[in-house]
């Protein structure tokens, strides 16, 4: 049976399964936003969230402005947050837009589940993206990620309709054509996808249709000539910082990982790389038992999209020098779960049927529980409701509040109202340039300087301090600053919140 004649059969079932399939699409979105809104309604804005809000509260100039040169991003998204939160300045209304771009998600998977894996039945791969806990927290950041997510899930389909069908349209085409431009002003790691769906033309031998697709990429290109003048700054920003990966394997191994983590979501249990170990046996193991019911053309079209956009992905990071986090691979996410499930169509059914499920079952365990134990305290990383909540009542006039590590002042004062100075150690933010070495503390005299610039003797202060020491390879320096509160303070109080600490110090007189 030929490739084009399985999907045709996959597309003649999924279209008598229609109604079905939006019954079930409208209950997913429902059941995404019952989880998301409320939780992007209760969380604290943390350290991340604070700056989008910093970058877009002023003119549209000065957010393309903010998202260039301190934010060193494209600069869409940080244009869009102004005119959306024209609605509102609140933190809840910037975060519904994520809210909306997540759900738009789920929303735009069975249309893509329809043209990549007609042959497999679409309800486990949408439980499987809809409350897979990276796609429900980048629904609860007020940054990027879910928009380009979405966007990532919009050039898949945009891509299979503008150039896999028979005869597209001029239409969809142009639709291509607005997102590539659109994608590249929002997120550069979104062209890996893009430059990895024309190697898919040429794998393919689809040559008329990649003509058309380098016409589009030309345009693409030239739309995009302005931020060129800015990128070699911000990359170079980055490397000066952090250091950069020796081979290419480097980042291959982490982006590995990373993929693997959106699949089988386990980082919040001990011990989970020995269990994803484990899980990677079994699945070889239970192929190899199962092999007799192989032998069914497997549907490689997505898995054929991934393999490229994931040598591309590590190469571009490799030669930028740069690292890479699990937020920066969010392009990836969609066509990752995706292959998963594409690899099962191995199978024959009623075998291929059965390892869905019980893929989608792993999947949706994996994710209630890391989603429980995510949020099960209610808070995003330093919990500064709570904590200024605490801080208010109990502090004095004259208490000056010293905050490390010093991004950490952001989101505290997003919160604060009280009457007393906050204080960054060793430096404040100055929402010009983003240079996270100004924020390491190398010896207790920088503390002393910042405390001299404050009016009163301050025999007592209050200090906050977050849970992360280091940054990759950068130490932020806690031992020096825990050095210093020993040698001139006692601990009056202390009060440990979520990724956060408050203690009330006073000054030792030294005889």
């Amino acid at each position: 049976m030929s490739e084009r004649t399985t999907i045709a059969d996959g597309l003649a079932t999924q279209a008598r399964n229609q109604p079905r399939v939006a019954t079930l699409t409208f209950v997913m979105v429902v059941a995404q936003l019952a989880i998301t809104v409320p939780l992007a309604y209760v969380l604290n804005v943390w350290q991340d969230d604070a700056y989008t809000l910093a970058s877009t509260a002023g003119s549209l100039r000065h957010a393309i402005h903010q998202a260039i040169f301190f934010e060193q991003n494209a600069p869409l998204y940080f244009a869009l947050m102004v005119l959306w939160r024209a609605v509102s300045s609140s933190y809840f209304v910037a975060r519904l837009f994520s809210v909306l771009c997540a759900a738009g998600v789920v929303y735009v998977l069975p249309k893509l589940l329809q043209r990549y894996l007609p042959d497999v039945q679409p309800a486990w791969i949408m439980l499987a993206v809809a409350f897979n806990p990276f796609l429900i927290w980048a629904a609860l950041e007020i940054r990027l990620y879910a928009l380009v997510i979405l966007l990532s899930t919009l050039l898949l389909l945009t891509f299979y309709d503008a150039f896999l069908i028979r005869r597209p349209s001029r239409g969809h085409q142009l639709a291509y054509a607005a997102l590539c431009i659109i994608s590249a002003y929002t997120q550069y790691y979104l062209l890996a996808l893009i430059v990895a769906q024309g190697l898919v033309l040429v794998l393919r031998r689809r040559w008329r249709a990649l003509g058309t697709y380098v016409a589009i990429g030309v345009v693409a290109m030239l739309a995009f000539v302005p931020m060129l003048r800015v990128l070699p700054a911000q990359l170079a920003n980055f490397r000066g910082s952090f250091v950069a990966p020796h081979t290419p394997l480097v980042p291959a191994t982490t982006l590995a990982e990373i993929l693997l983590q959106y699949v089988v979501p386990l980082t919040v249990i001990p011990h989970h790389k020995a269990l994803y170990a484990a899980l990677i046996i079994a699945a070889l193991a239970g192929g190899f038992a199962a092999r007799r019911y192989a032998g069914a053309k497997t549907n490689l079209l997505i898995g054929l999209m991934l393999a490229p956009a994931f040598v591309l992905f590590s190469l571009v990071i490799f030669a930028a020098g740069e690292h890479i986090l699990n937020r920066h691979a969010a392009s990836l996410f969609v066509p990752t779960v995706m292959t998963a499930f594409a690899a099962l169509t191995i199978f024959r059914e009623p075998a291929r049927g059965r390892a869905v499920a019980a893929v989608g079952l792993l999947i949706l365990a994996s994710s209630a529980v890391t989603l429980v134990s995510t949020y099960r305290p209610m808070a995003k990383a330093g919990d500064w409701t709570r904590l200024t909540s605490y801080l208010e009542a109990r502090e004095r006039p004259g208490q000056p509040i010293l905050v490390f590590e010093a991004e950490n002042a952001v989101p505290l004062a997003y919160y604060y109202r009280g009457p007393n100075p906050i204080v960054a150690i060793p430096v404040a933010v100055d929402f010009r340039t983003y240079n996270v070495d100004r924020f390491v503390l190398h010896d207790g005299a920088q503390i002393a300087a910042q405390l001299a610039r404050i009016p009163g003797d301050h025999r007592t202060l209050w200090l906050v301090t977050g849970q992360y020491c280091r940054a990759l390879n950068i130490d932020f320096g806690c031992d020096t600053l825990e050095r210093y509160v020993r040698d001139h303070y006692e601990t009056l109080s202390a009060a440990r919140f979520y990724g956060s600490e408050l203690r009330e110090l006073r000054r030792v007189t030294h005889q």
